[in-house]
């Protein structure tokens, strides 16, 4: 990679060479990736904003060297769609930076604040005596410290735990006698987890060692030398960690993983093994181990990532072991599109994120097959196509270190996501069925729950914001503490809907915020409003409007004014402000802006009833 992105460079071909960076993994040589660190500066920012238009701003606060990883953050987190902008604190000032309010990061702006801790900034001895008092002391010296970064700098905050470390001078009696300092390192990583403040998210750095290996993990001559924590060899791997703890934060993360079927979920051909010649099950090595990804797909599927298949195989055949064989983990129902044919995959894939309402850049597509891999990676780019090991066994790891997945919370419309697309089953169904469109919208018997934001919904408000691109008139995004004091301020609109039908709860599904401009006392300009695609055409961007007007009559506002600003993904929703009776006054390259008048008739109807 070193040689060809010089060429590149010299050449001046910075698309090319940003190819290449975007290309770039923790498991390329370390030479190679230092190089591309620093060949990031030298590729245009206007290239860098077109291909990977979402910039936030980082700020690094170390409590050892950091020089040496961030610009390979930068670079992995370009991969994952993050265009991050990068302040470095001094050595060592990662407290004293925000006890002195420091004016140089507050001119910054930081949508987050990374703490680069590690276990030499805890003062525990080799063996304490009073344990207990001194891991609830340092435990809550640095919560108050995250508490404090994230209200005094309206940021969301990142901060690593500390990894136990080998040099034991009591060897096995390290795991059991109180007060070693392992045992005190390992108190207070629980002790954080344990009672984390709002808007303070773990990195699990102890975890992340423990798979890389402890003695790998760190140095101690270049901690002595130059006081970085993490070994030359590691770092590649905490700044790819770190960059999938930050795109989840943004809604970055991968929403789907499209399996292949034969070879992948079992051993062997179903269309010519049968249901008893697959390898699948106890007692042979290769059967054991695709019983084990299965379950971990299933895991997977539970905290909310969709499942789908693409698979070269008659229907019949591909969903027979789903249906018959006792050994499954993965049952039909599990999987929220299921495509079984002799096309060519990448169009089948298309197919699958059409159906699912996302976009293919939200796919991970898994397959044994080396030639399925090059299709997809040649035709379909933005699909993330890992590479698949030979023996199945190692195919849970492959999925574990790509960290495509990585989320920092779980919320209860993710762990129903794939119940939403079975519901949408019987919608279809039932829509097939009906007289009209209108006559179908009245038999789902919805039902309605809008709310301000709380602290009860601000989780998924918050994620929806990041993630929802299609129904998005404005593509803002915000971090939670951002939303939170938006909810906070009493000038300011803030309504969530939930809605449930006959199949079933649909979950939170939209979001609209406003604001009442300080030039314009009568108007509330409405800052955000997005809506989940699962719910398209049932008429909740009608009710949300009643609810926006609603508020204004009581607040004696006598205009909406609405921005519809395009982007790559939400052509979607270009006609909104249009079709639900807003009037146009300005439009440019850059977006239109539309006005409502309060007191206008209100002429449009759904089919939704309200429920407190």
């Amino acid at each position: 990679m070193k040689s060809a992105l010089k060429t590149h460079l010299r050449a001046g071909a910075h698309d090319e060479a940003l190819s290449l960076l975007l290309r770039a993994a923790p498991s390329d040589p370390i030479d190679d990736l230092q190089y591309a660190g620093t060949a990031l500066d030298k590729i245009p920012r206007e290239l860098l904003d077109a291909r990977v238009p979402l910039r936030k701003r980082v700020a690094v606060l170390g409590g050892a060297t950091t020089q040496f990883f961030v610009p390979l953050l930068r670079l992995f987190a370009l991969r994952r769609g993050l265009n991050l902008e990068i302040y470095e604190s001094d050595f060592g000032l990662f407290e004293q930076e925000i006890w002195s309010d420091s004016e140089t990061l507050r001119a910054f702006k930081p949508d987050v604040i990374h703490f680069h801790v590690c276990s030499q900034n805890l003062p525990f001895a080799y063996l304490e005596d009073d344990a207990a008092a001194r891991a609830e002391a340092e435990s809550a010296r640095f919560r108050t410290l995250y508490a404090t970064a994230a209200e005094r700098f309206a940021c969301q905050v990142l901060a690593d735990n500390f990894a136990t470390e080998v040099d034991r001078p009591y060897g096995s009696l390290d795991a059991v006698l109180g007060g070693t300092r392992n045992s005190l390192l390992r108190a207070v990583n629980l002790e954080l987890a344990r009672h984390l403040p709002p808007q303070v998210f773990l990195h699990d750095v102890d975890m992340l060692s423990a798979a890389h290996g402890k003695a790998r993990w760190s140095d101690a001559r270049l901690y002595h030398s130059a006081k970085c924590a993490i070994s030359f060899d590691c770092q590649p791997h905490y700044a790819d960690h770190l960059a999938a703890a930050l795109a989840a934060m943004f809604g970055k993360s991968k929403k789907c993983l499209v399996l292949d079927l034969d070879n992948t979920l079992w051993g062997g051909v179903i269309g010519d093994d049968g249901l008893g010649g697959i390898q699948l099950g106890a007692g042979v090595p290769a059967g054991e181990a695709f019983v084990a990804f299965q379950r971990y797909a299933k895991a997977l599927k539970d905290r909310g990532v969709l499942l789908a298949v693409a698979s070269k195989n008659h229907h019949e055949n591909a969903v027979q072991p789903f249906r018959e064989h006792p050994d499954m983990v993965l049952k039909e129902s599990d999987i929220s599109c299921f495509v079984a044919n002799w096309e060519p995959k990448d169009g089948n894939i298309k197919a699958i994120a059409r159906q699912l309402n996302i976009g293919t850049d939200a796919l991970v597509f898994f397959d044994d097959n080396p030639a399925e891999r090059e299709l997809v990676r040649t035709r379909l780019p933005e699909v993330t196509v890992p590479e698949v090991p030979v023996d199945p066994s190692y195919y849970v790891q492959c999925l574990v270190d790509g960290h495509w997945f990585d989320t920092l919370g779980v919320t209860a419309e993710d762990r129903q996501r794939s119940d939403f697309f079975q519901g949408n089953v019987a919608r279809e169904s039932l829509e097939k069925s009906a007289a009209n469109y209108d006559d179908y919208l009245r038999q789902l018997d919805m039902t309605a729950i809008v709310e301000p934001v709380t602290e009860q919904n601000l989780a998924r408000t918050t994620q929806l914001i990041n993630k929802t691109n299609q129904f998005n008139l404005t593509t803002r995004r915000m971090t939670e503490a951002e939303v939170r004091a938006h909810a906070a301020d009493p000038l300011r609109y803030t309504s969530t809907t939930r809605l449930t039908d006959k199949f079933g709860d649909n979950g939170l599904i939209s979001v609209v915020l406003g604001s009442v401009p300080a030039d314009s006392p009568d108007l509330l300009d409405i800052e955000v409003w997005l809506m989940s695609c699962r719910v398209l055409k049932r008429g909740v961007e009608v009710l949300d409007l009643e609810q926006l007007l609603a508020f204004c009559r009581r607040q004696g506002l006598k205009r909406l004014r609405g921005r519809y600003l395009p982007t790559a993904k939400n052509q979607l929703v270009e006609g909104h402000y249009a079709t639900l009776g807003f009037r146009q006054i300005e439009s440019g390259g850059e977006g239109s802006t539309w006005i409502y008048d309060v007191d206008e008739p209100f002429g449009l109807s759904h089919s939704i009833q309200i429920r407190n």
